[in-house]
């Protein structure tokens, strides 16, 4: 098949000649090297037969692959397909239903709906956020990019001021707080810009990653 075909050529496009004739002339090249290994051999002897030793090691496994590819049958291939269609298919409805639910977007929520929106993502994070305060707008900047490139997670903002029940069960004592909350739990809150490196004037970069490091979006790629 066309496929199969694709993967050969692939393969074999590694392989290198040019790479071995270069790995046995190695010696001619470079010259004598003052000096001997003990046992007679030179340094440029014991470095070319090392290196082709590792290109035959690779052209043994890029055989084999090759091999492996020979054994495969059309149904075989076809099957490989299939479940990538059903993986690609699951992934979407995953995305439409997550987005249904508010994933994908940053918007701000009542005090009285935190509950009910933490029970329905898996994960989420919440800003802890005050309309006055200059350096919530920073962090809200970051978060409106976020969540759109990790829609599995759910963000969302709320008015401290307007939540005094949540800012005291949640110990929000500075702004801007994000909340991480996994299975309907708190699990971490990021003070201020506390675990920045840069502080207030963090990169987008940096917020992505200290909210995968407490787990709160999927590994960074």
């Amino acid at each position: 098949s066309s496929t199969h075909s694709i993967l050969r050529v692939c393969l074999r496009r590694v392989r290198c000649p040019v790479f071995l004739s270069a790995c046995i002339g190695l010696q001619a090249c470079s010259g004598p090297i003052e000096g001997s290994m003990e046992g007679g051999g030179n340094v440029a002897d014991l470095i070319a037969g090392h290196v082709i030793k590792a290109a035959e090691e690779r052209e043994a496994e890029l055989d084999e692959e090759l091999r492996r590819l020979d054994a495969l049958k059309e149904d075989d291939l076809e099957e490989i397909r299939r479940k990538r269609l059903e993986q690609m298919k699951t992934r979407a409805s995953e995305r439409q239903k997550k987005l249904a639910q508010g994933h994908g977007d940053y918007e701000m929520i009542e005090e009285k709906d935190f509950f009910s929106v933490a029970k329905k993502s898996e994960n989420i994070v919440v800003h802890f956020w005050r309309e006055s305060t200059w350096r919530c707008e920073i962090m809200d900047k970051h978060l409106r990019q976020l969540c759109q490139k990790h829609w599995g997670t759910r963000f969302v903002k709320i008015n401290a001021e307007k939540a005094p029940f949540l800012a005291e069960k949640l110990h929000i004592w500075c702004l801007p707080s994000l909340v991480i909350c996994k299975h309907g739990k708190t699990d971490h809150t990021v003070v201020g810009f506390s675990e920045f490196s840069n502080g207030d004037e963090v990169s987008t970069e940096e917020v992505e990653e200290v909210l995968a490091k407490w787990g709160a979006i999927g590994p960074i790629d």
